[in-house]
């Protein structure tokens, strides 16, 4: 039996991964670690939008950024930066005394003028960049959960699907699952209610013996992907404190027995 890729293997994927540049059995085995690796997938998000901002690199100004720029040249007095004092090295003479640069020089004013433009441009690319870094978090989580979501659906519809109902024992939590005929199942989450922050769901299979942990989704689950064996009898959801824990001491929120037809 071939032994599971260590962490650090799979680390070294990531990037390739987030690109769609592996090989089929490299991204089972990234797809596989990312159910149950919270910080891997945080990880691929960011290969993903750092390759987002490079494609989008080269989009034109904004509006009004050029006018900004001349309008801090004509100013002429350079913004108040908060610069660190640069020493001199050893032997080097030491610069001249301040009110040396007060007396209004032409060449003071032009270096003025040169920092006045650079800090407009880096106050309008700023604010730039941080909007663009929320909508990219947001489009990002938008996509994962709709190309996730999708999946789920076409595996209901797919000949020899396994459809599992994840209930509590008194009917208040109610979760589906889906089992494809090659072990890949989706579990649509998103009837579970928020939990408070520092706690997650955690999803579980049960080999009779003990239970393997099949992920940690979170305190708002959605659409999960994980693996299913053909060892395992059942699905369970348990919660507990983040970041999940690797046996469970918490009682079974909801079960869902899997039958073979």
């Amino acid at each position: 039996m071939t032994a599971a890729p260590r962490h650090a293997e799979i680390e070294d994927l990531l990037g390739a991964y987030a690109l769609d540049s592996v090989e089929p059995a490299e991204r089972e085995l990234v797809d596989q670690h990312l159910s149950s690796c919270a910080k891997c997938r945080a990880e691929v998000a960011e290969h993903r939008e750092v390759a987002a901002l490079l494609a989008h690199s080269g989009a034109p100004a904004p509006e009004g950024l050029w006018d900004r720029i001349a309008g801090a040249l004509e100013d002429g007095e350079p913004p108040d930066l908060q610069l660190r004092p640069v020493l001199p090295f050893a032997g080097r003479p030491a610069p001249a005394p301040a009110s040396r640069w007060r007396q209004g020089s032409w060449g003071t004013r032009a270096a003025g003028m040169v920092l006045a433009a650079a800090a407009a441009v880096i106050a309008v690319m700023g604010v730039q960049l941080v909007d663009q870094d929320r909508r990219l978090d947001q489009m990002s989580a938008l996509l994962e959960l709709d190309a996730l979501d999708r999946a789920y659906q076409a595996a209901v519809s797919m000949p020899g699907s396994e459809v599992v109902e994840v209930t509590s024992f008194d009917g208040s939590l109610a979760s589906q699952a889906v089992i494809t005929d090659d072990g890949s199942a989706y579990l649509q989450a998103s009837t579970l209610p928020p939990l408070p922050d520092g706690r997650t769901y955690q999803l579980w299979g049960d080999v009779g013996d003990r239970a393997v942990s099949l992920g940690v989704l979170g305190a708002d689950p959605k659409v999960v992907r994980f693996e299913v064996s053909e060892q395992f009898l059942g699905l369970a959801l348990t919660e507990e404190e983040e970041p999940g824990v690797t046996v469970t001491q918490q009682p079974i929120l909801a079960y869902g027995p899997l039958h073979d037809d």
